[in-house]
This record gives structure tokens, sequence and C-alpha cells, in this order.
């Protein structure tokens, strides 16, 4: 069964709807980016996500392969989503500017840790 799930900055300048599961996976990354946020997010098919603002209202940060896109309010800084690197027909939803319903069900996992152990340990 799908939902209709409504999100936004912390502003309310940067608005969006998605439909998912009530069933979701959070992925706690471990990348350079998401890990200095603190970033946790759910992946969703870009077809099934609408923004209801203006993209006016974002700004844009690539960096390295500048694959990823990553957008963040222009006034408030909250990073309410992006489009990740491995996957462009997909959209990472910050979890924390998502109204979850009570009876969503959240499985969170750790993506990345692996990668981020072993650069820990070059250093």
């Amino acid at each position: 069964m799908e939902y209709q799930y409504s999100g936004s900055c912390h502003c309310q300048k940067v608005q969006f709807q998605f439909t998912g599961p009530l069933e979701m996976e959070v992925i706690r990354c471990h990348c350079s980016i998401c890990k200095m946020k603190q970033n946790h997010h759910v992946l969703i098919q870009d077809s099934k996500f609408k923004m209801l603002t203006s993209m006016e209202e974002l700004s844009l940060y690539t960096f390295n392969t500048k694959q990823a896109k990553h957008y963040f309010c222009k006034t408030c800084g909250v990073q309410s989503f992006f489009y990740p690197r491995f996957n462009p027909n997909m959209i990472a939803v910050t979890i924390y500017c998502v109204q979850l319903p009570s009876n969503a069900k959240l499985t969170y996992v750790t993506q990345g840790l692996e990668q981020s152990i072993k650069e820990s340990i070059k250093q």
C-alpha cells in the first residue's frame, strides 16, 4: 500500500510530496558528506517525487565526480533531498524533513560504514 508523504525544509520555502510504502528503509550513510551532515534518508523513485515549490528556492552543491546533486534551501540551508551518485533515477529524501504518519515503520540501515572504516584506518 502506497502512502502520500509531505515534507519541507525548516523554513518551509521548499516543499515536496512523494508516494511510498508505510514501511521504509532509512539509510544512515557514511559517505564523506552524509557523515558530516548526519544525513539519514530514504530512497524514492524520481517518478514518485513531486516538488510543490519552485527549484529557484534551492542552491545546488556538487563535488568530486559531480554525479550527486545536493540541493539546499537558499533561506534556511536545510538539505531536504538529493540525487545520489549511484542511482540518478532515485531521490534521497532526508527522513527528518518528512511528516510521518503514526503507523509508519522505519528500519535503519547503515550504508558505507565499511568504506568509512577503511578510510579511518588509512589516516
